[in-house]
């Protein structure tokens, strides 16, 4: 019973499935923005976004993704999982709550 409570713990946390087989990338969120800020991912492919804000400095407390309308708080020292699936071709934006700060999936 506790593997089954650490597991829904993890699922609500965001973390994602281990063995799903679908692409991870971690991204950094540091006082000049996203490191990397552009990742390549295979085309229509779900992916799982691990965002980590390393510093108080900056735009970096939240995370959007215009084209999906995803808006996730992002705090100090924690990742945040998002699960998105890439476009059929060209780029997914996402940004800074204020937009100062870019980056973007490119899908191939």
């Amino acid at each position: 019973m506790k593997h089954v409570w650490m597991a829904l713990v993890l699922v609500a946390c965001g973390s994602p499935a281990q063995g799903d087989g679908q692409p991870r990338f971690e991204i950094e969120v540091g006082s000049r923005g996203y490191t990397p800020s552009e990742v390549t991912a295979p085309a229509s492919t779900p992916i799982h976004l691990g965002f980590l804000r390393t510093t108080d400095e900056g735009c970096g407390g939240e995370l959007v993704i215009p084209s999906m309308d995803i808006h996730r708080t992002l705090p100090l020292n924690e990742r945040v999982w998002v699960d998105v699936t890439t476009p059929a071709s060209g780029r997914l934006a996402f940004t800074c709550g204020m937009g100062m700060y870019q980056g973007a999936i490119v899908a191939r």
